[in-house]
C-alpha cells in the first residue's frame, strides 16, 4: 500500500493546495501474473496544456528544455534562496522536495547498487511529438508528465514549479506562458479527468487514476505475442560499457530491469526483487525482424558542468515474434517509465503494439 505523506506548501503555492486530498489515497499493488511479480511503484501519467504569452521560437525537441528549466523552477519553488545552486551543500533535515526528486540520498544500506552515482530522479517528460518551432503569441504547446511512486506525492510541487517556469520563460528568448490545465490521464487512454485550468484546482475529481501491477498485468495480457516495439525517442543504453547502436532486445531488457529496479528501490517501497537473467534469457529467445532503426546524434548543454552531454541513441521500429506475458508486462512498464539514459528529458520512450499473425 502506498500512501502519500503531508506536504507543506509555500503560501504562493495556495492554489494547488487542493490535490493533496486527492493524493491521500491507498493504491493496492497486486501480482501481476502468475509467477511473476510486479513492483510496488505507484505510476502517474498527466498532460499539461501551456499557453505561450508572446511569439516564441523553440527547439524541435522540446525534452531537454523542458526539463531544464524545470528543475530550474522546481528548485525555487521549493527551496530556500540560500541553497539556489547549491543545493549538496544543503544540511537541512528532512530533505526538501526538491532534494528529494532531484538529489534522491543514496542510503548506505543497499548495497547492489553501491556504484550507482545518478539515482533515477521520479518522473519522465513526454515532449510533444511534432518537431515545430515556431509559435506565435496564444499558441498552446501540450506535453506528458508522468510520476513514478513517491514522486506523485509532489504533484503539486510539480505543477507550482510548471506555473514559475511561465513567469521565466521559455528557450533562449525566454518566452513566458501560463500554466492553462492539467488532466490526469486514465491508464491507456489517451483522456483524462481535468483537474487544474486556469489557476484553480478542480474539486471535481475524487480520486487520480494511478496505474498499478493490476492494470499493468491487465494490458499485457490483452497483447498478443506478436508486438511492433517503437523506439520513440532515442534509446541510449549500454552494455559491457559501451553505447549501442544497434537495436540489441536482450540489451534493451536488461536495461529496463536495472532502470525500474532502481526507480523501486529509491523511490518506491524496496528493492524489485526479480530473476533479471530469467527475463534476459527469455528476450534471446525472442525472434526479432522487420527492424529499421537508425542513430540520432543529440547533445544538450548541462548549466550544471558547463559542458555539451551526449545523448544520441536509437530510434524506429522493430518486429518481436514470441514474446511470453512476462516480457509483455516488463514492456508495458517501460514504456511508461521509458528505458536507458536520460528518461527525464524524454529519452527512451519505448512503445509496443500488437500485431495480428498471418
Amino acid at each position: 500500500m502506498h500512501t502519500a505523506r503531508a506536504l507543506s506548501l509555500p503560501k504562493s503555492a495556495a492554489p494547488y493546495a487542493g490535490l493533496e486530498f486527492l493524493l491521500l489515497k491507498d493504491v493496492a499493488m497486486p501480482e501481476g501474473a502468475a509467477g511473476f511479480a510486479l513492483p510496488d511503484l505507484s505510476i502517474l501519467r498527466l498532460r499539461l496544456t501551456l499557453r505561450l504569452l508572446t511569439d516564441a521560437r523553440l527547439p524541435a525537441y522540446k525534452g531537454a528544455m523542458l526539463r531544464g528549466g524545470f528543475g530550474y523552477a522546481f528548485q525555487r519553488a521549493s527551496c530556500l534562496q540560500t541553497c539556489w545552486g547549491r543545493s549538496h551543500e544543503c544540511t537541512i533535515t528532512p530533505f526538501c522536495p526538491y532534494r528529494w526528486v532531484f538529489e534522491t540520498p543514496h542510503p548506505p544500506d543497499v548495497a547492489h547498487m553501491h556504484d550507482l552515482r545518478d539515482v533515477p530522479r521520479p518522473f519522465v517528460i513526454v515532449a510533444p511529438d511534432d518537431a515545430r518551432t515556431r509559435y506565435a503569441a496564444g499558441d498552446a504547446l501540450e506535453f506528458g508528465l508522468t510520476l513514478i511512486g513517491r514522486g506523485t506525492e509532489y504533484l503539486p510541487y510539480f505543477l507550482f514549479s510548471f506555473e514559475r517556469l511561465g513567469v521565466m520563460g521559455l528557450g533562449r528568448d525566454h518566452a513566458p506562458f501560463r500554466l492553462e490545465r492539467v488532466e490526469a490521464l486514465r491508464p491507456w487512454q489517451p483522456t483524462g479527468t481535468v483537474i487544474y485550468q486556469d489557476g484553480q484546482v478542480l474539486q471535481g475529481a475524487n480520486r487520480l487514476p494511478f496505474i498499478d501491477a493490476a492494470a499493468l498485468s491487465a494490458y499485457a495480457q490483452s497483447l498478443p505475442a506478436d508486438l511492433r516495439l517503437i523506439l520513440h525517442t532515442p534509446l541510449r543504453i549500454r552494455e559491457r560499457g559501451e553505447v549501442l547502436r544497434t537495436l540489441d532486445f536482450p540489451a534493451l531488457i536488461r536495461a529496463a530491469c536495472w532502470r525500474i529496479d532502481a526507480l523501486t528501490t529509491f523511490h518506491g517501497n524496496g528493492r524489485w526483487q526479480v530473476d533479471y537473467q530469467r527475463l534476459v534469457d527469455a528476450a534471446r529467445a525472442v525472434a526479432v525482424d522487420d527492424v529499421h532503426t537508425r542513430w540520432v546524434d543529440l547533445h544538450r548543454t548541462s548549466t550544471r558542468q558547463q559542458q555539451s552531454m551526449p545523448q544520441g541513441g536509437i530510434v524506429g521500429k522493430a518486429t518481436l515474434r514470441g514474446v511470453g506475458i512476462d516480457l509483455r508486462q516488463l514492456l508495458a512498464l517501460g514504456s511508461l517509465v521509458h528505458i536507458g539514459k536520460s528518461c527525464t528529458f524524454g529519452h527512451g520512450s519505448v512503445r509496443i503494439v500488437g500485431v495480428e499473425r498471418q
